[in-house]
């Protein structure tokens, strides 16, 4: 009988013993990008100035962009290696009913992208903020990479060291920061000086991170047996605890709090016994919390004072508190509006425009556009619709709701305590959200926890070789290159937008500005930023031509240049309109730009401003700066009851918006309603008192009435 021959099977090299156990050389490679990112992602900034450097940094949004950067490259470095090492040798693919649920929700995602009302937006997301469809699927594969990898204890207490560890290197930054001792050169920061932000741009922002590193070092110092390292996980802990108390971002206090009382729950339930060095370090950090709390009693502004800022959680009817009631409420209209599929991903900034209350601009002042809910459910259910907010959060439900009895088990002592950590971290974080900004630098953490605390309920399958090698490493090679290619060019975009916002001008601006479209045409702040710049090369060169004599040669000359300048900004306009309908701003812009053709060239561009006016007024009802727009050009149409009526809106949504009551004031003196206006100029005189301009209309105003009455 003759033998029959076996299929030959290619054999796996022998696997190589690590410090995190056996690998094979593509998951070495898969791990280190991992560990990369966990820790390149919290410290990723692109000022120089650290090193002394004076030039400018390498991209414009200093802080999200780049975070944003390093972990697309590094999941598509790491996940594309794993799975050509899975196609070439065969392996191990472990998987976890909240795998399912994952995908699922990205599922969903993605069709709400497909049905949103600005897929670019939901593709992308929001620029600096960029929680799109892309950021989701990062997500999910930190979450897959993380699951097949972080697969016993040692691996997951060794990402949770590099994660502590970057932690310690953010919260330390911090704490220069609160000390006056930043080594970074900053613009102006839009918050209290000497509050902790450190790599994260905002305290906000670095408030939610640090909830990861202030859990996870407490559930490593617990379970470690070497007295060094344990005294450096409490001293981790210490740190980042003081540094998230002077971050003074309330809800992450909450966060904090919520975590630290789930790690206490759990040591009393395995009755653990703190021996001398937990006992130094819990009276360490009662102390340096004491220190903090103490100190920020005596400062100026209510926002570092911690006794302040914990009772203001409470004060509903007034300051942020009764501005964020005002945003969910907003959040509530729109989800409302489009209840199953949402308004896609990360397009909060185009929905508060339609859906704000008339009380928010008073509250928050004109400029203050909300970009972000504030409140996570209400993010997600207004961008992917109810069931995606639902999907999300029962796919992190079911993973606690499950994963617990692994985790607290009673039987387990502390050596499980990272696990617990982690458990804690997700539940603090999650308890965050309720007040706080999701972004992909903190976020991410959330979904490679989410990870850890499934991946010991994980099951394994083997796969084989696959046959049809050549095809996947082609694919995947592929996928890694166009989407490495893409990854630069973000980069690359944001450096040219950088040039045409800050070290440019004229014509190199402008190509600065052409440029960062042509790197990525997908960001309207790109595509706005091009109608600006062409719109102040028409502003410097209509001054110029209204100093010159029409007479002169030059004339005809200036005159051609101003009009191309101004059909060029025109174009750029109605092209970042065209692009982005639901965008306020961009309108505010072209009537502005019609204000001042109107006034420079022709009159008839008056009309332009009111119909692009009318037009930003139906896109936010309760705006301010259009209805300013309006006012004047019905003004230079001497329409003045027109223009009154808009000043008018304007003025009483934003008492304290100068500008617009200016232009109230001069359209009543042109309609004749002189005590009226004049009224209106000593009301914006009580609260600037150096504005010479209207000081000037007042006493013409004056001495006009005090003309017409000695005539009589």
């Amino acid at each position: 009988m003759a033998k029959k021959k076996r299929s030959k099977v290619p054999v796996a090299p022998a696997r190589e013993e690590t410090g995190c156990g056996t690998m094979s050389q593509y998951e070495r490679i898969a791990w280190v990008c991992l560990h990369l990112l966990v820790f390149l992602v919290p410290i990723a900034i692109s000022n120089p100035s650290i090193f002394g450097a004076q030039q400018l940094p390498l991209t414009f949004d200093q802080f999200d962009i780049v975070k944003v950067f390093l972990q697309r490259a590094l999941v598509l470095i790491g996940l594309g290696v794993w799975l050509i090492g899975l196609a070439r040798e065969g392996g191990r693919v472990r998987i976890s009913k909240v795998g399912w649920l994952v995908l699922a929700f990205l599922g969903w995602v993605l069709l709400t992208t497909v049905l949103s009302v600005h897929p670019a937006t939901a593709v992308f997301g929001k620029y600096r903020r960029f929680e799109g469809l892309i950021s989701f699927l990062t997500y999910a594969s930190v979450f897959f990479l993380t699951l097949q990898l972080a697969d016993r204890t040692t691996r997951i207490r060794s990402l949770a060291r590099t994660l502590v560890i970057s932690g310690a290197i953010v919260s330390f930054y911090g704490v220069l920061q609160y000390l006056g001792l930043d080594p970074i050169k900053w613009q102006s920061l839009p918050f209290e000086a000497n509050r902790a932000f450190s790599f994260f741009g905002n305290p906000d922002l670095l408030g939610g991170y640090l909830i990861f590193p202030l859990a996870i070092s407490i559930g490593l110092a617990i379970s470690e047996k070497d007295s060094r390292w344990r005294i450096a996980y409490w001293s981790i802990f210490v740190l980042t605890g003081f540094t998230l108390l002077v971050s003074f971002v309330r809800g992450a206090w909450i966060g904090g709090f919520v975590a630290l009382a789930i790690v206490a729950y759990a040591a009393f339930r395995v009755r653990y016994k703190p021996n001398r060095v937990d006992w130094s370090f819990m009276g360490a950090s009662g102390a340096v919390a004491a220190l903090a709390v103490g100190r920020s009693l005596s400062a100026d502004t209510a926002v570092m004072n911690f006794w302040a800022r914990l009772t203001s959680i409470f004060q509903f009817s007034e300051g942020s508190a009764k501005t964020r009631f005002e945003i969910w409420q907003a959040a509530l209209d729109a989800t409302a509006k489009r209840p199953i599929f949402g308004w896609g991903a990360d397009t909060f900034r185009l929905l508060f425009p339609k859906f704000k209350p008339a009380a928010y601009v008073a509250d928050a002042g004109y400029l203050s556009v909300a970009d972000n809910v504030h409140n996570y459910p209400l993010q997600l259910a207004s961008a992917i619709g109810v069931p995606g907010a639902l999907l999300f959060y029962g796919l992190f439900g079911y993973s606690l709701a499950t994963s617990a009895k692994h985790v607290f088990a009673k039987d387990r002592g502390v050596g499980r305590f990272v696990l617990v950590g982690f458990w804690a971290a997700v539940a603090g974080y999650l308890v965050h959200l309720l007040f706080g900004l999701s972004v992909t630098g903190s976020t991410v953490f959330l979904w490679l926890s989410l990870a850890v605390i499934v991946s010991p309920l994980a099951t394994s399958r083997e796969i084989k070789a696959m046959s049809l090698y050549p095809v996947v490493l082609v694919a995947v090679l592929a996928v890694m290159v166009f989407g490495s290619y893409g990854n630069a060019r973000y980069i690359a975009a944001d450096n040219a937008y950088l040039k045409a916002r800050v070290s440019s001008t004229g014509l190199d601006r402008v190509h600065n500005a052409e440029n960062a479209i042509r790197l990525n045409p997908y960001n309207d702040m790109y595509v706005a930023e091009l109608g600006v710049a062409w719109k102040d090369l028409f502003s410097s060169s209509a001054m110029t031509l209204v100093q010159m004599d029409p007479n002169d040669p030059a004339y005809a000359q200036q005159y051609a240049t101003t009009q191309e300048y101004f059909q060029n900004a025109e174009a750029a306009y109605r092209d970042a309109i065209a692009f982005t309908p639901m965008e306020y701003d961009t309108y505010v812009f072209l009537a502005n730009l019609y204000n001042q053709a109107s006034y420079y060239m022709d009159a008839k561009y008056a009309d332009s401003a009111i119909e692009v006016g009318l037009q930003g007024v139906a896109v936010e009802e309760y705006g301010p700066a259009i209805r300013l727009q309006l006012a004047i050009a019905y003004t230079n149409n001497g329409m003045y009851d027109e223009a009154i009526e808009h000043a008018k809106i304007g003025a009483d949504l934003d008492p304290n918006y100068a500008e617009i009551r200016v232009v109230l004031g001069d359209a009543y003196r042109y309609a004749g309603r002189t005590e009226e206006a004049a009224e209106v100029y000593r009301s914006v005189l009580a609260v600037q008192p150096g504005r010479t301009d209207v000081a000037d209309s007042l006493a013409a105003l004056e001495t006009s009435v005090s003309d017409e009455t000695t005539s009589e």
